[in-house]
């Protein structure tokens, strides 16, 4: 068995009669295998499954007639999403200088996880995701505020901006979290006008069974073109975050 952050690898062994193989994960029905395969993954990038849990899963041999001949369980357990990730930039185009590596920290938390940034200029990590306890309404934030909260905000959004402009307020509008995914929607007041911009972190596995974070950034109107994005080829502008292990593995600059 091989287990992941987002999906589980399982192996069985055949049952003799056996058309097929049918899948449950807590009790729920996943996947029907034909025989003679003998293997399966449960959960995907694009289903994914809880990270760092426990699971319960039957395999059931059903013959031609849907007649139950065996079944088998086990627990399996999720892997996390916890460790360092980084993203290098293969190009001259860095921002004005200000985006030429980056550093994320996923740590796990009750219920979940959370996400620190690295910033050259500051001595310890900032918690970018949540911003903020989740709540139904969240407050403005001064832009330029000196609390850890407009510190963390400040330090991520001059990394993608590439505008001379600088918000004078901001205000979260959605938080989420799922599975394998982090969003923030943010409205903030450049001068007169409002704008709308979102951030998306999306956790994967590659194909070679390694972690990484695909992280986006969009926005409305002005906004969009205001945005940095990645200039690496074949991103396409999203920032592909490659999981190295420990902050030993931090580039030299």
């Amino acid at each position: 068995m091989n287990s992941f952050p987002n999906q589980v690898e399982i192996s069985w062994d055949a049952v003799e009669g056996a058309v097929w193989y049918d899948l449950y994960l807590d009790n729920q029905m996943m996947k029907r295998v034909k025989a003679p395969t003998l293997f399966a993954s449960l959960g995907s990038n694009e289903e994914s499954l809880e990270s760092n849990r426990e699971y319960l899963v039957i395999v059931a041999a059903r013959n031609a007639k849907n007649v139950t001949l065996d079944a088998n369980q086990i627990t399996v357990r999720t892997t996390s999403w916890a460790g360092h990730y980084f993203w290098e930039n293969l190009t001259s185009d860095d921002n004005r200088g200000k985006c030429k590596s980056l550093h994320l920290e996923v740590r796990d938390i009750d219920g979940g996880f959370e996400l620190l940034g690295y910033f050259p200029e500051k001595p310890n990590a900032l918690k970018l995701f949540p911003l903020v306890p989740f709540v139904k309404e969240y407050p403005e934030f001064d832009y330029q505020g000196d609390g850890p909260i407009e510190n963390a905000y400040r330090a991520n959004v001059s990394v993608f901006n590439a505008t001379n402009f600088e918000p004078r307020s901001w205000k979260i509008v959605e938080l989420e979290q799922k599975n394998s995914s982090l969003r923030t929607k943010i409205s903030m007041k450049v001068g007169i006008f409002s704008f709308n911009t979102e951030s998306l972190l999306v956790f994967e596995v590659s194909e070679g069974g390694g972690k990484r974070v695909l992280f986006q950034n969009t926005g409305d109107g002005l906004a969009s073109i205001g945005i940095f994005k990645s200039p690496n080829p074949g991103e396409n502008g999203v920032f592909v975050f490659v999981e190295k292990g420990s902050l030993a593995d931090i580039p030299d600059k």
